[in-house]
């Protein structure tokens, strides 16, 4: 019982997270914008660490939805998840993400380096 508490509080610090980040990533058009939604990406990875300081949330799962906790495995997953994007995409172009605005693009790769596996 006290699993499945822990379990469901997990998942709306992800849920929580991910109706806040969107509002930042949606907004991305320029380098201010940019710079504001690196900015809450930074506060929603603290958040976590300071969730997690407090209470574990196991080996399994993690909040906020932070999947990856070191730099390197961050951008690892941000580069992996930008190729194999491009591959799957339904045009079948690589470089798919030229077509949005640049800012957008950078940060939609960066972003994906929180969940993407």
């Amino acid at each position: 019982m006290a699993n499945d508490k822990l379990s469901e509080e997990v998942r709306k610090s992800e849920e929580t997270s991910w109706a806040q980040l969107s509002l930042f990533l949606d907004r991305v058009e320029d380098l201010p914008s940019f710079v504001r939604f690196v900015d809450a990406l930074r506060n929603d990875r603290e958040d976590a660490d300071r969730k997690e300081a407090l209470r574990s949330a196991g080996p399994d799962i993690s909040w906020n939805g932070w999947e990856n906790n070191s730099l390197a495995t961050f951008l690892e997953s941000a580069v992996a998840w930008a190729v194999t994007w491009s591959k799957d995409s339904r045009r079948g172009d690589p470089a798919f993400l030229a077509d949005e605005n640049p800012w957008k693009a950078a940060a939609r790769i960066i972003y994906a380096g929180k969940y993407y596996e």
